[in-house]
């Protein structure tokens, strides 16, 4: 023992003398910063992504998502123009029915057309909007997102109470054309593990913009469109009760209300229109949300839809003169998820969603169907630190009954999905990304029942989609992130289901144009300065697509080897911001190329290309315990002339300022 102690004492009083040592030749060392580019989710995705935050939302042009991702590469937005009008969006030519739409996980759906109108949701309280070609690389997603070419996620804002415990913004938006837009969200943690949330916004406007009526090649007269008003109220409520940190509650509940015009088609100088379209839409859900361990988790979901659809033709020629037609959707789904990490580097998943929709409808003749629907999704991924793997394979079974007429036959389909990606250098920095889908489309029903064009013995719309990607990353010099990609795509349909919107935007024609051939190219690039002087950040991203989109049907016909309708063979885009303190200003440009409005591509069928640009001056300033924000949009700042759809003229330059109050 008093060995040990004088050991221990020899040892105290070296670093004893070790301590008077340093303290009397102490070296100071010159700072080194040691910096590191964080990789973005779009750098990881084994598909190709492009995605918009929060701050690049506050700088686009309007409230909608429609106006939000219209500048991502390889969409095609279909516009019938005013603050009221239709918008959907196809990725790739595959046609807005292959598009899903999701907020947290819960899909939007019209099992009537199959197309969302993505002017009808609001960016109000949207943290960020992510558009996945085949699907994103998360093993908790439902079997849905399988289901469809593209998905379009959309993530609510999560309040930030660490400050406070009530968070309060209202605001108020005023533009032209009448628009007025008061808008007011609550955020209220109530105890330690839940809190509750409630947004409301109010829209209203006349519509009534002006444009240039064409008599043959000269500029005659300018006329307002007209049937343009809308009057919406949009309310969304949520609550959410944390378990623990691994498993949480959320119940969301939306509500969508509107009466608006339908503008028609300028056809022979005639600008006359008066159809009405009434809205009323209601959806609740249910999510349930537990991390069992490291490697094992489950979430459940449950869904309640109804969707209230009002069309009225007030000079429909018929003995009752008019048309006043009647739709009541509703859907009931459920979807359960399992993902377990089987070792590090691989995990596995099985999702299965049910769910049935009926459609009742005053329409006489109408089939009044009901549709099950059993979607199963087994998928894996494999992760070592060069090579990433993913695949899975969807199992798709659905029947139908009619109260009417017969139902379309029961069907069943097995699609894989693979994508690859390896690390071309160890850092990750450089990568190369293969992805292979196989999905299936069924009609929807109006495409098989609806009285005037309906078809029950339509095929479902089967796709291929293949895609080979190089995506680069990194920062250097003055750059704090800067990327570069680029995507060579091919797509092979076959029984393609083509919408083809008549004398109003209500009536639709439906047919298979048989087989398409879709190749295309995307590059896109993005730069993110550091604080230049001190004070100024800049950022752009530019993106450019080029796609052929060919009916490949038949060698005899007029329309063979032609481009597909309102498929623009090339589009471009670029946006950028410039900050400085508080100030920020933001400069959108958008390029789409020629399309034809029906199959045969001639000189009749063409419609224009055109090109639009936006600015966006945004303000926020600290007030005591407030924010104050202000706003201002100038839309087609040049004010150009032009349609998305053929005959349907788009608005010229547009004004808005919103007011905004944070608590």
């Amino acid at each position: 023992m008093q060995k040990c102690f004088s050991i221990l004492l020899l040892v105290l009083l070296s670093f004893e003398g070790i301590s008077q040592t340093l303290d009397k030749d102490t070296i100071a060392l010159e700072e080194v910063v040691v910096t590191s580019i964080r990789p973005r989710q779009k750098d990881r995705s084994l598909t190709p992504l492009q995605s918009i935050s929060r701050e690049e939302l506050d700088l686009a042009k309007g409230n909608s998502v429609a106006e939000a991702i219209s500048t991502f590469s390889g969409i095609t937005l279909k516009d019938y123009g005013g603050i009221g009008g239709l918008k959907t969006v196809m990725v790739r030519s595959l046609g807005a029915n292959h598009t899903g739409v999701f907020i947290d996980d819960i899909q939007l759906t019209d099992a009537a057309t199959g197309q969302v109108d993505l002017g009808k949701v609001s960016t109000e309280n949207i943290s960020s909007i992510s558009l996945f070609v085949a699907q994103a690389n998360n093993l908790a997603q439902p079997a849905r997102y399988y289901a469809s070419a593209s998905v379009i996620s959309l993530n609510s804002v999560q309040p930030d109470f660490s400050a406070k415990s009530l968070r309060l913004k209202s605001g108020v938006k005023l533009g032209s054309f009448g628009l007025v837009q008061p808008s007011l969200s609550i955020d209220k943690l109530i105890n330690q593990n839940s809190f509750a949330s409630m947004l409301a916004s109010y829209t209203t406007a006349h519509g009534q913009y002006p444009y240039n009526l064409r008599y043959g090649v000269v500029l005659d007269t300018t006329v307002r469109r007209m049937n343009t008003d809308i009057e919406a109220l949009n309310l969304s409520s949520s609550y959410t009760y944390s378990f623990s940190t691994d498993q949480k509650l959320l119940f969301r509940l939306m509500y969508y209300g509107s009466e608006r015009g339908l503008p028609g088609a300028i056809v022979f100088y005639n600008p006359y229109s008066s159809q009405r379209l009434w809205n009323d839409d209601l959806i609740s859900s249910l999510q349930y949300k537990n991390k069992l361990s490291e490697k094992f988790n489950i979430v459940s979901r449950v869904k309640y839809s109804q969707s209230k659809l009002r069309y009225l033709d007030p000079d429909y020629l018929n003995a009752e003169g008019k048309l006043d037609n009647i739709y009541n959707q509703q859907e009931y789904y459920a979807s359960q998820v399992v993902s377990y990490g089987i070792t590090d580097s691989l995990s596995a998943s099985i999702a299965a969603d049910f769910f049935i929709n009926t459609l009742i409808t005053n329409v006489d003749g109408y089939a009044m169907p009901t549709r099950y629907s059993s979607l199963t999704a087994i998928a894996l991924q494999y992760k070592q630190k060069r090579l990433a793997l993913n695949g899975n394979i969807l199992a798709t079974y659905v029947a139908e009954k009619t109260v009417y007429g017969n139902a379309a036959p029961t069907r069943t389909r097995l699609t894989p999905t693979f994508a690859f990606g390896y690390k071309l250098i160890r850092s990750g920095k450089l990568r190369f990304n293969f992805l292979y889908k196989d999905i299936y489309r069924l009609p929807t029903f109006n495409d098989l029942y609806y009285t005037l064009s309906g078809n029950n013995s339509l095929q479902p719309e089967k796709a291929k989609q293949f895609n080979l990607g190089l995506r680069a990353y990194g920062g250097f010099g003055i750059f704090s992130y800067a990327s570069f990609s680029t995507d060579v795509f091919y797509n092979k349909v076959t029984d393609k289901i083509v919408a083809v919107p008549t004398k109003n935007l209500f009536v639709w024609s439906m047919r298979n144009l048989g087989v398409v051939d879709i190749r295309g190219f995307e590059l896109q690039a993005e730069i993110a300065t550091l604080p230049l002087w001190g004070k100024f950040l800049f950022s752009a991203s530019s993106n450019y697509t080029y796609q052929r989109a060919l009916d490949a049907t038949d060698v005899n016909s007029p329309t063979y080897k032609h481009q597909i309708p309102y498929v623009p063979i090339e589009t471009f885009a670029t946006k950028s911001a410039i900050s400085y303190r508080k100030l920020t200003l933001g400069y959108n440009l958008l390029f789409n190329g020629f399309r034809y409005a029906l199959g045969e591509n001639i000189t009749d069928n063409l419609v224009p290309s055109w090109w639009v640009s936006d600015l966006t001056v945004l303000y926020n300033k600290e007030i005591n315990s407030y924010t104050l924000g202000v706003k201002g949009e100038i839309t087609n700042l040049l004010n150009r002339q032009y349609e998305v759809i053929k005959s349907f003229p788009m608005p010229g330059r547009g004004f808005s300022i919103t007011i905004s109050f944070t608590y």
